[in-house]
């Protein structure tokens, strides 16, 4: 008698299929965390991109203003705007919104805005701009920020 020790093909596909399921499950959530980050990053990316763009053709200056987290707000989306300033009144020109969950951070050195909001960056009619950098990022200590730089040429720049 010949004894052959071992696992039928059936029994790895098996355990291989068990443990692909285990494996997907238990990583849903992140990843459609972090997908959803990078969609509100590349649409705000996109937005700044508009500003710069209709700064050029309009011959304005585009500012671009983002709100920070309120405590006491129950809201689950935080709005920013792009405007401009007409006779002295600030006329929204464009709306976009990103997750309350996030956290807004400035500069390069990730530095958490503080106060009700930040308005840095501004498009100028000469394709020029006074940029810098936001990241957002979940409020865990070990999240993942996803930055946006906008330099002095307004160029925009999505950084993950």
């Amino acid at each position: 008698m010949n004894k052959r020790s071992g696992f039928t093909l059936i029994e790895v596909l098996l355990v291989i299929s068990i443990m692909g399921i285990l494996f997907t499950v238990s990583y849903q959530p992140q990843l459609k965390n972090d997908f959803k980050i990078e969609q509100e990053i590349e649409c705000l990316a996109a937005d700044l991109r508009w500003a710069r763009n209709k700064a050029i053709l309009d011959n304005q200056t585009y500012i671009f203003r983002i709100y920070t987290v309120k405590e006491n707000s129950s809201a689950s989306k935080i709005p920013y705007y792009l405007y401009v300033k007409d006779d002295g009144h600030k006329m929204i020109k464009k709306k976009g919104y990103y997750s309350s969950s996030l956290i807004l951070y400035k500069t390069l050195s990730y530095k958490v805005v503080e106060a009700d909001y930040y308005e840095w960056i501004r498009f100028n009619n000469t394709a020029t701009a006074r940029g810098s950098t936001i990241a957002l990022a979940e409020a865990q200590p070990a999240a993942r920020k996803y930055s946006i730089t906008v330099n002095q040429l307004g160029r925009v720049k999505v950084e993950k």
